[in-house]
């Protein structure tokens, strides 16, 4: 059903479907941590701020530790689970705080060395002495004193702890690169992915990260959803490119019915003298004329019949027909020319040219009044250029004339367009439509007609279908236009009707 093609490429699509699902998991990470650790801070900052609030309601001027001021002290404490405790100090003293019993009491040993020398706020640890046991204490500079929070540590540790859990997470509260609180048993060399957040007021950091463990849990969290959106996918994928090859493959097999029973035929457009309008050829359009859609223009199957090869047999074919046409043609305009888009890869293959000598053998028409041409836009390496030399020159010899088209936007150089050596140069319709504007468009238009001169080239401007544009061109001095201006493809018999009409017309005046 599928092709082993097909197959292939979906594989890699599901293999890079899910190496997306990783790198946005990846992305999730690190963006659940920035925002949970922002979380934590903001809540600590709260817990620290809500207490200096309170705390700016004592006076420690006038009657200074009352009663009062205690049970304000005992109030903060009791909203407040993660708090244990509060002191004034003084020259390392306890001045005051919510227990009587520590008045004047002595704490040098549980402050910072350098508690003299310090103006800002400060968290730490400490042994607290009296219980041996090791406590969290925040100090803010207050007036002339400090106010020193002593903070439940073990709550403090659970707290950061199950908050990095429940998010899934390592996480510890740290300052100055210290460890404060939270998870002891890791460090940033043990976490794969982590993120450290300070806070903008208060002095700590939330470090948060993911280990190995917890990383692999992340992703395999995201593994099953991830499985079934790729797969889901990628059989949406195989049912396109199904879809698409059958329909491909459909459109190949009428093409090639359509060319067993000459159904692609060529319309004519006329390309005319820029000074008289007077019609002096005209150029191969491919049509299918189908018997179901009717007439089709190349841009529904072109690609195909080009990536099948099918257009060198539909080629040969319109060169046939152009043969039979310009019988025709001759006896109405002897001067009269019919041009025929080939490509690069044709020109470049013996076999090919072979074909097409035959061909113009077969019709002596085409021996006076073939022009050959193919776009700019066709790349080919410097291997293929001595076939595409020498299949030119051999056609050539045959009488035919080289075009190169869309001239001015493909990647043709200078010494391209010395080593091919062409008759005839076509303006793409780009610099066409764009001539009547500002800007740098008439300039590059007057460079390629220099250009022309140089190497002796016919100049036809394509897409011509404003009279602005065509007086332009004779400003220019480019020899032949072709556009809607003038005229749109016709089928052959249509063309050979007004070209008689034309020649008539032009005879009586």
């Amino acid at each position: 059903m599928f092709s082993k093609k097909n197959v292939l490429f979906a594989s890699v699509f599901f293999i890079l479907a899910m190496s997306l699902n990783f790198a946005w998991v990846a992305a999730e990470t690190n963006h659940r941590m920035n925002h949970t650790a922002q979380r934590a801070v903001v809540r600590i900052d709260n817990l620290f701020f809500g207490v200096e609030h309170k705390l700016a309601s004592i006076d420690t001027v006038k009657n200074f530790c009352s009663q009062n001021d205690r049970l304000l002290l005992e109030d903060i404490i009791f909203d407040s689970v993660s708090i244990k405790g509060i002191s004034f100090i003084k020259n390392n003293k306890i001045i005051c705080s919510d227990r009587s019993q520590q008045q004047n009491l002595d704490i040098s040993s549980e402050l910072p060395t350098n508690l003299a020398q310090r103006s800002d706020r400060i968290s730490y640890t400490a042994y607290d002495q009296r219980r041996n046991k090791k406590n969290l204490y925040y100090l803010v500079p207050y007036k002339d004193m400090w106010v020193r929070v002593s903070l439940h540590l073990a709550y403090m540790d659970f707290w950061i702890s199950d908050f990095g859990q429940r998010n899934m997470m390592k996480a510890q509260v740290v300052y100055g690169g210290k460890f404060i609180a939270g998870n002891k048993n890791i460090s940033s060399r043990d976490l794969i992915n982590h993120v450290e957040i300070t806070s903008k007021h208060y002095p700590f950091s939330v470090a948060l990260g993911y280990n190995s463990s917890l990383l692999l849990q992340a992703f395999n969290d995201q593994i099953l959803f991830a499985l079934m959106v790729a797969s889901l996918l990628t059989a949406l994928l195989l049912v396109m490119l199904y879809s698409y090859n059958k329909t491909r493959r459909t459109l190949e097999s009428e093409i090639q019915q359509g060319i067993k029973n000459n159904e692609f035929t060529g319309y004519l457009q006329p390309i005319v003298c820029s000074n008289t309008e007077r019609w002096l050829g005209a150029e191969i359009l491919l049509r299918w004329e189908h018997p179901i859609n009717g007439l089709t223009s190349p841009a529904e199957f072109l690609t195909i019949a080009e990536n099948t090869g099918l257009i060198n047999e539909i080629t040969l074919t319109l060169l046939a027909e152009a043969g039979r046409n310009k019988t025709i043609l001759d006896k109405i305009s002897t001067t009269h020319y019919l041009s025929l888009n080939v490509t690069v890869s044709m020109i470049a293959s013996p076999y090919f040219v072979h074909k097409l000598i035959n061909i113009i053998r077969q019709f002596p028409s085409l021996q006076k009044g073939l022009v050959l041409e193919f776009t700019e836009r066709e790349t080919f390496t410097d291997d293929e250029l001595t076939q595409l030399q020498s299949g030119m020159a051999r056609l050539r010899k045959e009488g035919v004339t080289w075009a190169l088209d869309d001239f001015g936007c493909g990647y043709s150089g200078l010494s391209r367009l010395q080593q091919l050596s062409f008759d005839i140069l076509k303006i793409d319709r780009t610099f066409i439509a764009a001539s009547s504007n500002a800007g740098t468009t008439p300039s590059i238009l007057d460079s390629i007609c220099e250009l022309a001169k140089r190497f002796k080239c016919i100049v036809i401007a394509e897409g011509v279908e404003t009279i602005e544009q065509a007086d332009r061109i004779r400003q220019l001095n480019i020899e032949c236009c072709q556009g809607y201006l003038f005229a749109k493809p016709m089928s052959v018999k249509n063309y050979i009707q007004q070209l008689q009409a034309k020649i008539v017309a032009e005879n009586i005046i």
